[in-house]
């Protein structure tokens, strides 16, 4: 798997990851599918933020596009530095989003993003207390009882940020009416090189989660 990713987090770690380094007019890309689940990486290179240059958060990339690929859904991800997607109020890769829900009827957004943790969960599921998931209350269970077969545990901290509304789940459940949800991986467990094993067993269970919807 590792070849795999990291030939897959290529396009991103350009430059720094500052993005491809080959001209396109594309702010974002879009993979197609026949699950209608939406996969979306809006971190997977640096983004600006209030005028300061935020870090990419790194294999969100690879990991999307890996997912899109093994399950047939949907994915979109940023080719090059921009703002940010998940602090402006208009950004056009979150109507990009909306975009693609409506055109495509997509039952599922997935917004994939790491951060550093300070305890050894692999993942929070973040839906701002539950509130982006419409009539689908039911959603970090299901995600909860997959990753115990793979030994990955799950977190619900779902700790509201700042500004939350301009958030790409906050948006798109609101606008779209349909259950969206964060999942912030342990960056500290996306050790490719070190622990191939725990990095496979992270996506087996998102991949798994997302064939739920086939």
């Amino acid at each position: 798997m590792k070849d795999i990713i990291l030939d897959l987090e290529a396009d991103f770690s350009n430059n720094e990851y500052f993005g491809t380094n080959v001209w396109t007019e594309e702010k974002y890309r879009v993979l197609s599918g026949n699950i209608p689940v939406l996969l979306s990486a809006p971190h997977c290179v640096n983004q600006i933020r209030d005028d300061d240059v935020r870090d990419a958060e790194k294999y969100t990339g690879a990991i999307t596009r890996y997912l899109s690929r093994a399950t047939n859904s949907y994915a979109i991800y940023q080719l090059f530095t921009h703002a940010d997607p998940n602090s402006d109020e208009e950004h056009n890769y979150k109507n990009g989003v909306i975009n693609l829900i409506n055109a495509y009827d997509i039952k599922l957004l997935i917004d994939i993003h790491s951060s550093n943790f300070s305890d050894d969960s692999d993942i929070d599921v973040v839906t701002n207390k539950r509130t982006t998931l419409c009539d689908f209350k039911d959603l970090p269970d299901r995600l909860n009882k997959i990753a115990s077969k793979y030994d990955v545990k799950i977190d619900e901290k779902n700790i509201v940020n700042k500004c939350y509304e301009n958030e790409i789940i906050a948006v798109t459940s609101l606008v779209c009416g349909i259950p969206s949800i964060r999942l912030v991986l342990n960056a500290k467990k996306l050790d490719v090189f070190n622990n191939e094993e725990k990095f496979n067993n992270i996506c087996k269970t998102i991949e798994e989660f997302i064939l739920t919807f086939k």
